[in-house]
C-alpha cells in the first residue's frame, strides 16, 4: 500500500487470493506483465542476430598509402641470411595479398624484462617507436640465452589490420609458430611456416564467431533468460489480474468456512476453490 493507491483483489490458480495496489487502471498491470515477457524475448533474438551478423567476415585489403617498408631487425642474430631473404619474399607476398606490412624484431630478454612487466608491453612500445600508422604487424621474438630453450614471442598489430587479422587468423598463426618453435625448429622456418599457414583463404569471406563475442552472447542470453523466466513465473502468478475486483474502503480478509480459502469481503459471492456460497457476499461483484 502507498499514498494514493487503490486496492484490487483477484483470484488466481486454485482460487488463491492476490491483492494489488496501484494508482492506475488494473489493466495496466496486465500489460506490464506481457511487456516484461515480450521485451526480454525480443532482446534475446536481437542478441543472437547481432552475434550472427557480426560473425560474417569479409576481409578488405588495406590501403597502402602509408610507409610500407618491411623491416627484419635481428638484434640477437638468430636468423641466417638465407632465412632473412626467404622471409622478405614471404612478407612481400603477404603484403601484396592483404595490404598489411609485416615486420620482425628479435631481442634478448634482458632488453625488456628490467623495464617491462611483460613482453607485450615492450612490443607495444616497439611498435609505436617504429611505425606511425595502424597498418603494420610486428612480431617480436625474445630469447633468454643463445641455447634457444627459453623463448617467447608477441604479435602487435595496428588497429587497421583488424579487418583482415581476425582473432581466428592470429590464433592459427600463433598455434603454428608456437608448435614449430616447440619442436626446436629455427625461427626463420617457423615464421615462414606460420605465414604460409594463414595466407591461403586469408581474404576469403568466412563465418567465425570471435571469443569475446561468444562470451558476451552467453552472458547476454543468460541474463535475459533469467529475466524471461522470472517474467513468465510472475505472469502465471498474476493470471486473472485483468479480472481484479476494486476494493472499496478497507480490505477485510475472511476465510471460506468450508475450505478455509482466504478472500476479501464483498468481492465474490462463491468461493473460487470449493464453490461454497459465502453469506457475507450477497451481491454480484463489480470489476
Amino acid at each position: 500500500m502507498f499514498p494514493g493507491a487503490t486496492c484490487y483483489v483477484y483470484y488466481g490458480r486454485r482460487g488463491r487470493m492476490h491483492t494489488v495496489y496501484t494508482n492506475g487502471p488494473i489493466e495496466k498491470s496486465r500489460k506490464k506483465n506481457i511487456l516484461s515477457i515480450v521485451l526480454p524475448a525480443v532482446m534475446m533474438v536481437a542478441g543472437v542476430g547481432v552475434a550472427i551478423f557480426g560473425s560474417f567476415h569479409n576481409p578488405t585489403k588495406l590501403s597502402t598509402d602509408y610507409s610500407t617498408t618491411i623491416t627484419i631487425q635481428d638484434d640477437i642474430n638468430v636468423l641466417s641470411d638465407e632465412e632473412e631473404n626467404t622471409l622478405q619474399n614471404t612478407f612481400k607476398e603477404f603484403f601484396a595479398l592483404s595490404g598489411i606490412c609485416p615486420s620482425v624484431l628479435t631481442v634478448n630478454d634482458s632488453t625488456w624484462n628490467t623495464h617491462y612487466g611483460s613482453l607485450s608491453g615492450y612490443a607495444y612500445d616497439a611498435y609505436l617507436a617504429r611505425f606511425k600508422d595502424e597498418s603494420h604487424w610486428l612480431i617480436v621474438y625474445s630469447e633468454a640465452s643463445a641455447d634457444h630453450t627459453h623463448w617467447a614471442f608477441e604479435g602487435m598489430q595496428g588497429n587497421d589490420t583488424d579487418k583482415v587479422l581476425f582473432s581466428s587468423v592470429t590464433s592459427r598463426f600463433n598455434e603454428s609458430l608456437y608448435g614449430s618453435l616447440s619442436a626446436s625448429k629455427p625461427l626463420g622456418t617457423s615464421l615462414e611456416g606460420a605465414f604460409r599457414q594463414i595466407m591461403p583463404g586469408l581474404m576469403d569471406q568466412s563465418f567465425h564467431m570471435e571469443m569475446p563475442l561468444i562470451i558476451f552472447l552467453v552472458v547476454w542470453e543468460a541474463v535475459l533468460t533469467l529475466a524471461l523466466v522470472s517474467a513468465i513465473i510472475n505472469c502465471v502468478r498474476h493470471k486473472g489480474i485483468e479480472h481484479g475486483f476494486k476494493v472499496e474502503g478497507s480490505a477485510e480478509r475472511l476465510r471460506c468456512p468450508s475450505c478455509g480459502n482466504e478472500y476479501i469481503k464483498g468481492t465474490i459471492a462463491r468461493c473460487y476453490r470449493c464453490g461454497h456460497i459465502l453469506e457475507e457476499s450477497a451481491f454480484e461483484p463489480h470489476v
